[in-house]
C-alpha cells in the first residue's frame, strides 16, 4: 500500500510527522501526544486519499491515453473526456488525429502523479501531472508547472474540457514538429 502514496500525501504525512516530533519534544507526556500525532498523521493520509479516490496515476494514465488515441470510436471519447461542452468532444478528436500524425502517438504521454484540487463545476477534480515525450526533441516535456484536471462526473474521472483546451494549446504550440 505504500508504494502507491503520490508525492502529496508523503508531503502531508512528512509536515504531519515533522508536527508529532516537534510536540513530542515539548510534551511531558510524549507517549500521549506520539499517539495522537500519529492519529493525525492517518487522518492526513486517509483525507488526501480520499480527495482522489478512484484516481491512481495507472487510472488516469488510461483515460488520458485512451482520449489521446485516434482509433477510440467517439462513441467512448464520453467515457474519459467531459464532453457537457459538445465542442470538447470535437476538439479531443481532432487532437488526437493532429498529433498523433505529427508523432505524438498515445504511449509519449506518461501521467507522473495525481493530487486533489478545487472542485471544477461542483465536482471533485484532480491535477495530473504528465511528461509528453517529444518525438522531435531528445528531452521530454514535464508539465509539473501545468498539470492536466481531471474531473468526476457521473462517478467517474474524465479529462476536463480544460485539459483538452491545454492539449490542444500544446498541439499548436508543436504543429506536428
Amino acid at each position: 500500500m505504500q508504494k502507491n502514496l503520490r508525492r502529496p500525501v508523503l508531503a502531508v504525512v512528512t509536515l504531519a510527522a515533522g508536527a508529532a516530533i516537534a510536540l513530542t519534544g515539548c510534551s511531558s507526556d510524549n507517549g500521549d501526544t506520539a499517539a495522537k500525532a500519529g492519529s493525525a498523521v492517518s487522518s492526513a493520509t486517509d483525507a488526501a486519499k480520499a480527495a482522489v479516490d478512484g484516481l491512481d496515476v495507472a487510472k488516469a494514465q488510461e483515460i488520458l491515453r485512451k482520449a489521446v488515441d485516434p482509433n477510440t470510436p467517439a462513441d467512448q471519447i464520453d467515457s474519459v473526456v467531459d464532453v457537457t461542452n459538445p465542442a470538447t468532444k470535437a476538439a479531443i478528436i481532432g487532437y488526437a488525429k493532429g498529433s498523433s500524425a505529427g508523432g505524438y502517438t498515445p504511449d509519449v504521454y506518461t501521467v507522473d502523479s495525481v493530487a486533489a484540487a478545487d472542485k471544477v463545476d461542483g465536482h471533485d477534480a484532480a491535477k495530473v501531472v504528465i511528461t509528453v515525450k517529444s518525438p522531435h526533441s531528445p528531452a521530454p516535456i514535464e508539465m509539473k508547472d501545468n498539470p492536466l484536471v481531471y474531473v468526476k462526473v457521473d462517478g467517474s474521472w474524465k479529462l476536463s474540457g480544460d485539459a483538452v483546451t491545454q492539449l490542444s494549446s500544446l498541439g499548436s504550440s508543436h504543429g506536428g514538429h
